[in-house]
C-alpha cells in the first residue's frame, strides 16, 4: 500500500469537505440501506453519486456464474459512483451494504457535473480521487502479478514477501494471497507449520 493509503484518505477528506458546501445546489437525498442489499447495480446506468454518510459497503465485481468478489470496502467519509459520471455513464461494478444499515447521501449526477463546471476546486478533487484509486488498482495489479511471476519460478521466499504485502490489502487481495499461498508446496508446508504452532 505504502504512500497510496494516506494520499487516499486524503483526498477522501477534502473531496467531503467540498462536497458538503454545495449540498444546497446539489438537491441531495438521503437513503438509508439494511445490511446485503444492492445500493448500485453492475452495469446500470451512472445517475448518482453518494456520500456515505455510515456504515460498510462493499464494491463488487460480478461474473456470470461466478461468486462476486469484493474489490474494495467504502466507509463513512467517502464517495461511490464517480467513476459512472464520466467515460460510458455506467457502473463498472456493484455496491453492496457490507455492515448496515449504511445512510447515505445521494446527488444527482448532472447536478454534480454542473457543480464541476464551477468548481475547480472540486473537479481537481474528483480528478485526484479517480487517480488514486487507479493507482491503488495498479498497485494491487502489480501485486499479484509478481507473486504469479514467484511461484512459477519457485520462489518461496519472494512469494512469501508478495503474499504479506497482499496481507496488508483488502480482503479478496488477502484471499488471494491465501490461495497463491497453497499452490507453491512450500510454502503451503510454511503456512500449516504456522496455523499448527498458535
Amino acid at each position: 500500500m505504502g504512500a497510496i493509503e494516506p494520499q487516499l484518505e486524503e483526498i477522501r477528506t477534502r473531496l467531503s469537505q467540498l462536497l458538503s458546501t454545495h449540498l444546497s445546489q446539489l438537491n441531495t437525498d438521503t437513503c438509508v440501506h439494511a445490511t446485503g442489499e444492492i445500493v448500485i447495480k453492475q452495469g446500470a446506468p451512472a445517475e448518482r453519486l453518494f456520500l456515505v454518510r455510515s456504515g460498510v459497503l462493499a464494491v463488487e465485481v460480478v461474473e456470470a456464474g461466478k461468486p462476486a468478489r469484493v474489490l474494495a470496502l467504502v466507509r463513512t467519509g467517502e464517495i461511490l459512483g464517480e467513476m459512472g459520471l464520466f467515460g460510458d455513464h455506467c457502473h463498472s461494478a456493484q455496491v453492496r451494504v457490507e455492515n448496515g444499515p449504511a445512510t447515505l447521501l445521494a446527488a444527482r449526477s448532472d447536478d454534480l457535473l454542473k457543480a464541476l463546471l464551477f468548481d475547480s476546486e472540486l473537479a481537481l478533487e474528483m480528478l485526484a480521487l479517480s487517480s488514486a484509486r487507479c493507482r491503488q488498482a495498479n498497485h494491487n495489479q502489480t501485486l499479484l502479478l509478481d507473486a504469479i511471476q514467484a511461484l512459477s519460478d519457485g520462489s518461496p521466499d519472494d512469494l512469501e514477501q508478495c503474499c504479506q504485502a497482499m496481507n496488508r490489502g483488502s480482503a479478496s487481495l488477502s484471499r488471494a494471497a491465501a490461495q497463491l499461498s497453497r499452490l507453491h508446496p512450500h510454502q503451503a508446508q510454511r503456512t500449516h507449520q504456522g496455523d499448527t504452532k498458535t
